[in-house]
């Protein structure tokens, strides 16, 4: 394989390929990937569960799985824990809470508490996206709050 693809014959990385090949979607599957990256656009920092999407973009759920996982892997829609957001969306949020600190200075905290306020999400979102903030290492956890780096 390895020499497939130093000749350029194959791609290889999360999946193996021909160079050649190109994805091509019917023009359902094609509707249903846009309006799904626009329902988690949309959605913000507060997505859509599994169930409204399907209902939302009017597909059949074998579709709309399909085309999630499509754009999982194109990296439009990110997963934190069990929760799909937008890539703008966490980017965003990268932005703002970076900023925190050149507002705040070098001992800028964050708090559950806090960070709801802010952006407007409930526990339910606030939590796996602080820890996504601490894998990213925009914050680091220390004791109840988080100081942003």
């Amino acid at each position: 394989m390895a020499d497939l693809s130093a000749a350029g014959t194959i791609f290889v990385k999360d999946r193996v390929a021909l160079t050649t090949h190109r994805l091509e979607l019917t023009p359902e599957e094609e509707r249903a990937r846009t309006a799904i990256e626009r329902v988690y656009r949309d959605g913000g920092l507060k997505p859509p569960d599994a169930a409204s999407i399907a209902a939302a973009v009017g597909s059949p759920a074998p579709v709309v799985d399909r085309m999630v996982k499509l754009l999982q892997r194109q990296k439009t829609l990110v997963k934190v824990d069990a929760l799909i957001f937008h890539d703008e969306a966490l980017k965003q949020l990268k932005t703002q809470v970076s900023a925190l600190k050149a507002t705040a200075g070098a001992g800028a905290r964050l708090d559950v508490g806090t960070f709801k306020d802010w952006f407007g999400v409930s526990r339910k979102f606030a939590i796996p996206l602080l820890e996504y903030l601490d894998r990213e290492r925009i914050t680091r956890r220390m004791g109840e709050s988080r100081i942003v780096l």
